[in-house]
């Protein structure tokens, strides 16, 4: 699939929103294999951006959770551990 510079965000988004196949097959027109394809070969333009999307929704959570921890939201901080743990195991 050649990806044209204004889907590039919006695959991007997908990532963020942890879209699967089925909704994002739906708004871009393609058959959900073939999306499930992209997806798969993590080689593919579509999968890097895909991935791009979840790291980059990741790191904003991590982020304002860590402002908040540093302001003493105590909750904040046990979240932040438990994602920062989560993601090691």
């Amino acid at each position: 699939m050649k990806i044209k510079k204004e889907q590039e965000e919006q695959i991007i988004n997908f990532g963020a929103l942890d879209y699967d196949s089925r909704i994002i097959a739906s708004l871009l027109g393609l058959d959900e294999e073939e999306v499930e394809a992209y997806l798969n070969n993590k080689e593919s333009e579509f999968s890097k951006l895909f991935q791009r999307g979840k790291d980059m929704a990741d790191y904003v959570i991590d982020l304002k959770l860590f402002e908040m921890a540093k302001s003493g939201d105590i909750k904040a901080l046990e979240k932040l551990e438990n994602r920062k743990w989560n993601r090691d195991n």
